[in-house]
């Protein structure tokens, strides 16, 4: 979610997400070895693409303040050394936690705050981490590769656990019919999760995951959902396209809030808006649109949340990330033009207009008035992509609440990005939610992260 997917969704649908009015924040994104140059990426259209990070070495940097190798899940960059995360800070001192996402349970966002691995693609011992605090609950490397790289057990096990990947549509190598069968036969048992899943032609997934959350003996959910993609199903820009067998992101946000919050010594939370990604890839407006709304409706579920004096929540005693690991398709005006320039015109007709430019071999948004498949000067560009990969681009991150104020702190106003103004790096996010929820005795109750998100006592 770079900066010009955020401004996407806002010019489509007029309005702009509360979260936008916090005190807003630039983070760089590169992996160890990397660097981000502030002029560069200026000047030289490509620079940007060069040595971005993934997913799990921008996750284990904001989860651990250690950069690492791409593909590296909470351990350094050579594989030797298991890095302690926010998430096992938070356990080593009797603190719930948890971790919802709109992709598989164990990718690579949710993996790093749950797990520690050598490879982000050994889903199944990350999701056993994730689900029992063993990488090799439900097996083995002899069983499947994808149980290999563990660096040991993560105990106790998180309190709440919601996502997709549910093995009867698309669990890839992320989540097998072993963990979804262990689940469902310990559910309700004492100290096991309650355990709610995506049941096919009955479209009361919400409801069934919030009556579970809402019962006050329930101590510990997990919600497994999903879609043929290994997603939930996307939403598109006009609401439209989500499948009601499955709750939304921010239904399975308030549940995990609701079941958090009976935790009389605080909580950490990452919720994440991962689809988000997924579209950039494919180079979807629709999708990514669709997925950035989504997203910010969660985001405004949590501060109704914060601010509902039903709860012990208030924002000064809880502090809310909002943020991204990094950017996905490069997202500019048009071909070759720097992500600065303002996006044009998104409408239901530009959307439709969007498809692959023969001139560059990427999807684009152009008023094709000959209909060559080719965009031809003197046509209208509404924006494109340049990439279906990630970029070494500066996020935005928005933060409000107790701590909030110490981002500032790890900015350098006197080498500012000449665009931007200052910025920080992804590890100093982790030193933020450290200072604000775990390291700190007289620190906020609540820290939650967005796709990134926290909460503390």
């Amino acid at each position: 979610m770079g900066n010009n997917q955020r401004m996407a969704a806002d010019l489509y649908s007029g309005t702009t997400p509360a979260y936008e009015s916090w005190s807003q924040y630039w983070v760089s994104t590169y992996p160890a070895g990397g660097g981000y140059n502030r002029n560069q990426a200026w000047t030289d259209f490509a620079y940007v693409l060069g040595n971005p990070t993934d997913s799990a070495a921008a996750a284990t940097a904001l989860f651990t303040g250690v950069k690492t190798a791409n593909g590296r899940i909470s351990v350094s960059a050579d594989g030797i050394t298991r890095l302690v995360s926010i998430a096992d800070k938070a356990r080593s001192i009797g603190k719930a936690f948890g971790a919802v996402t709109s992709v598989w349970l164990s990718d690579a966002t949710p993996g790093g705050w749950l797990a520690h691995n050598d490879a982000r693609n050994n889903g199944f011992a990350i999701a056993d981490e994730s689900f029992w605090g063993n990488p090799n609950t439900t097996g083995t490397p002899i069983t499947s590769t994808y149980y290999s790289g563990g660096h040991g057990p993560s105990l106790p096990p998180p309190d709440v656990i919601i996502g997709a990947g549910h093995p009867y549509w698309n669990g890839g190598n992320f989540v097998n019919l072993a963990m979804r069968d262990k689940l469902a036969a310990e559910s309700g048992s004492p100290g096991a999760f309650t355990f709610v899943e995506r049941v096919a032609g009955h479209s009361d997934g919400s409801a069934r995951l919030l009556n579970a959350a809402e019962n006050p003996a329930v101590l510990r959910l997990a919600g497994l959902f999903g879609g043929s993609s290994g997603t939930l199903e996307y939403r598109l820009a006009d609401g439209s396209g989500a499948n009601p067998e499955n709750p939304t992101l921010a239904q399975m946000a308030q549940a995990a809030l609701l079941v958090l919050g009976r935790s009389p010594d605080g909580f950490v939370l990452m919720i994440e808006g991962g689809a988000i990604d997924k579209s950039a890839h494919a180079n979807n407006m629709n999708q990514m649109v669709g997925e950035v709304l989504d997203f910010n409706a969660t985001v405004q579920t949590v501060i109704d949340w914060v601010d509902d004096p039903a709860n012990d929540s208030t924002w000064d005693n809880t502090l809310v990330i909002v943020t991204a690991d990094h950017e996905t398709g490069y997202l500019t005006q048009a071909p070759n033009a720097l992500p600065n320039q303002p996006l044009g015109e998104i409408t239901p007709t530009t959307l439709a207009w969007e498809k692959t430019d023969l001139g560059t071999d990427k999807r684009a948004s152009w008023h094709d008035t000959d209909t060559n498949n080719q965009i031809d000067a003197l046509e209208t560009v509404y924006w494109a992509w340049n990439t279906s990969g990630h970029s070494n681009s500066l996020v935005p991150l928005f933060a409000k609440g107790a701590g909030a104020d110490l981002f500032a702190s790890k900015t350098d106003p006197a080498n500012p990005d000449p665009v931007r103004g200052p910025y920080l790096d992804n590890t100093d996010v982790f030193s933020v939610m450290d200072s604000a929820s775990v390291s700190d005795p007289c620190s906020p109750r609540y820290p939650i992260f967005l796709p990134v998100m926290l909460k503390k006592k």
